[in-house]
């Protein structure tokens, strides 16, 4: 991997939000919660350089985990709505199963 890659080429190396593209001061300097254009969460998705992306140079910040700090409690809760989705199907099918077996 190249960690100091030098570039002629400027736009490689600027910092944007990866969902819309948005390259403003406030993404270069990392004092943004939010993206200005569109309001991504960039604690969840941080901005990142077309080199980053690529590969060519680890992201400048060690916050850029592949799993957020809540990714226990988030799994907890999808596997949760499953459980009770799944439940819910599971007793409209024997309602109609007893409803079709009774008549």
């Amino acid at each position: 991997m190249l960690t100091n890659l030098r570039s002629l080429n400027e736009h490689l190396l600027v910092r944007r939000c990866v969902v819309c593209g948005y390259d403003g001061a406030l993404l270069r300097n990392g004092e943004a919660e939010r993206c200005a254009r569109c309001g991504c969460d960039l604690h969840e998705r941080p901005a990142r350089s077309y080199a980053e992306m690529e590969g060519l140079r680890q992201p400048a910040s060690p916050s850029n985990r592949p799993f957020p700090d809540n990714y226990g409690e988030r799994l907890r809760r999808r596997w949760m709505a499953f459980s009770v989705l799944a439940m819910m199907g599971v007793v409209a099918i024997l309602y109609l199963l007893s409803a079709a077996l009774a008549a």
